[in-house]
């Protein structure tokens, strides 16, 4: 009888247990589980314009114990479409690959086969336009593009951030700058770029600037509350390798130009020299956050933003263009590759102008500091050290008029007046050219990159900045302002004309707690 009231009761909680079990399967849990993961993690619901809420208020009524595996995944894409984010994946293998299904683009080239024929096109059209053949990339099986160049300009294809090992593609990298050294301009072509690794992306543009920039900020999603945001960490590009390759350049985009892809063209659509040709980019910059549901599907998002220099979102809309060319699935039968034509039509009537943006003056005015005035005690035994780049306002250049000659003329012809005058205004020139375009020059001894505590004590030690260029006719002027704190140091101008000369320098000592502006 004991034994019999034993076996009742382990029946019952066995019962009890089995019967409050939820299935892994059970639709419901896992349209609950669906929405939730959603609501918690996904950052773009303001910028795509979507309500989630009311998503589940439209969904939830069709979901029942009877809903099929089927019918639910289903529902789930109905759910997130209006979201319009490749970065949005439902896999029941696991298999979560970024799209590009929403772009216009896509559209007209939705299939492997057609985008094979779009690149070949290319191909054929740079064959008949001087250009060499395609060395490839040594990404076998994977095809990540290539490059090859003509008498004047050099063509690179990448269809992805990855695919081979990173020394071998940075080695490769290296081999093209230095094959391309001599050309009048530069072609990219991300057109049908399916992103990848962040740092392949690092090595490419880490070989088309000669400085340090500023080019975006990122941060992640972090609760459930909708505008609660890790802090914004800042983007920056950095020259990599031996050489870099700063040339007049074109970057060929379209709306299959997607994650990494779309990073590439915001971060170098900051570069001065650079114009961006054919679509906007697809706008899908997020992490792919990978999530499992009960059933074992497993779910990717967005939960990421991503904003340039200037705090813009291009998410959903992509980076613009500077010329627009739609590109068309009757141009192949043709042999017409529109971007393409467009971007060489542009270097060649483009090239010299953009030629003069491919100088750094600021760069140039800090080496002929550390390597003929520092070096050569020209303005005193000074030992520097660098604390970044600043901002330029021209009221600052005034005091230098009366020892400048190319500056003093400038201040009778009344130039340098109607300067400072723009900047006044809150659309001026200087916030356009200086806060906008936000950079760090690189720096070579006998500068010093910091102050170890032994220079803040030395009678000579100077805090190094120094100022974006500001330009006035055909010269451009950059100050280099050395701190030795208590409010007085020194300030020298270089002057640097349009093709990267140093024409001119002079110097000015201040102390302003002696009431000595400048001396």
């Amino acid at each position: 009888m004991k034994f019999s009231a034993t076996l009742i009761l382990f029946l019952l909680l066995w019962f009890t247990t089995v019967a409050g079990r939820v299935r892994k399967d059970d639709p419901e849990n896992n349209f609950e589980t669906f929405w939730k993961i959603f609501d918690t993690h996904y950052a773009h619901f303001e910028t795509r314009q979507v309500e989630w809420k009311k998503q589940y208020d439209a969904y939830r009524p069709k979901v029942n114990p009877a809903t099929t595996q089927d019918q639910l995944l289903g529902i789930f894409n109905e759910m997130t479409s209006p979201l319009k984010d490749g970065h949005v994946v439902i896999s029941l293998t696991g298999d979560l690959p970024a799209s590009a299904k929403y772009s216009p683009f896509f559209k007209e080239f939705p299939i492997k086969e057609l985008q094979a024929q779009f690149r070949q096109v290319t191909l054929d059209l740079l064959s008949k336009n001087g250009f060499g053949k395609m060395k490839k990339f040594k990404s076998e099986p994977y095809d990540i593009g290539g490059y090859c160049r003509s008498a004047d300009f050099g063509y690179l294809q990448l269809n992805g951030f990855g695919g081979m090992p990173l020394d071998e593609f940075s080695r490769q990298l290296d081999e093209m700058v230095q094959e391309f050294a001599d050309v009048k301009g530069l072609v990219i072509d991300i057109r049908i770029n399916g992103g990848g690794s962040p740092t392949y992306l690092q090595e490419l543009t880490g070989r088309l600037t000669q400085v340090k920039r500023l080019v975006g900020y990122g941060r992640t999603r972090i609760s459930k509350t909708k505008h609660e945001y890790s802090p914004w960490t800042p983007y920056y590009i950095s020259p990599r390798g031996d050489n870099q390759l700063i040339k007049p350049t074109v970057l060929l985009t379209s709306g299959s130009t997607i994650s990494a892809g779309d990073h590439c063209a915001l971060y170098l659509k900051e570069l001065p020299y650079l114009k961006l040709v054919g679509e906007n980019t697809n706008g899908i910059f997020s992490p792919m956050l990978g999530k499992r549901l009960p059933n074992g599907w497993e779910v990717a998002l967005s939960n990421g933003q991503t904003v340039n220099s200037r705090r813009v979102d291009y998410e959903g809309r992509g980076v613009p263009v500077d010329i627009e060319v739609v590109h068309r699935k009757t141009d192949l039968a043709q042999g017409i590759d529109k971007g393409l034509l467009s971007g060489l039509s542009f270097l060649a009537k483009n090239s010299h102008k953009l030629a003069l943006k491919t100088i750094c003056f600021e760069q140039l005015a800090v080496d002929f500091y550390a390597d003929s005035l520092l070096s050569r005690k020209i303005y005193g035994d000074v030992a520097a050290y660098s604390s970044g780049l600043v901002e330029e306002d021209a009221t600052l250049l005034t005091p230098f008029a009366n020892k400048c000659k190319s500056l003093g003329e400038m201040d009778k012809s009344g130039q340098l007046t109607k300067r400072v005058d723009t900047e006044q205004q809150a659309d001026s020139s200087f916030y356009k050219h200086n806060v906008e375009k936000r950079f760090f020059v690189g720096l070579r001894r006998p500068i010093r990159s910091k102050s170890g505590w032994h220079l803040r004590r030395r009678k000579n030690g100077r805090t190094l900045t120094v100022a974006h260029h500001i330009t006035l006719g055909e010269k451009h002027y950059v100050r280099i302002h050395l701190s030795s704190g208590g409010w007085n140091g020194e300030t020298i101008l270089v002057v640097v004309d349009n093709g990267g000369r140093i024409v001119e320098h002079c110097f000015l000592s201040y102390n302003y707690l002696r009431g000595q502006p400048y001396i």
